[in-house]
């Protein structure tokens, strides 16, 4: 008799899982989707185009940073070759 409840509680545990379990909804495929021109679409346009002006700007200010950066370089380069102008023995 000890058997057959651990056999049927071990059943138990193993058929909770599929218990629990629910059917997987429906994929909305190509042929099931509508797709119109709505007022949403308009936002999203205005949305997308906020986006880019914000990229645009972003580009500005990264191409900003790295002439500014190219001018370090070279500074920086002039000092190592030529030797800084500032770095002599008769500077005060």
């Amino acid at each position: 008799m000890r058997s057959m409840f651990r056999s049927l509680f071990l059943l138990s545990l193993a058929a909770a899982p599929m218990a629990f379990a629910s059917t997987p909804a429906p994929a909305d495929t190509a042929s099931s989707v509508v797709v119109s021109a709505t007022p949403s679409d308009k936002v999203i346009s205005t949305e997308a185009d906020s986006l880019r002006a914000q990229v645009q700007v972003l580009k500005s200010n990264l191409d900003g940073v790295r002439s500014e950066l190219a001018q370090l370089r070279e500074q920086e380069n002039a000092r190592t070759v030529i030797g800084d102008a500032n770095d002599h023995a008769l500077w005060p």
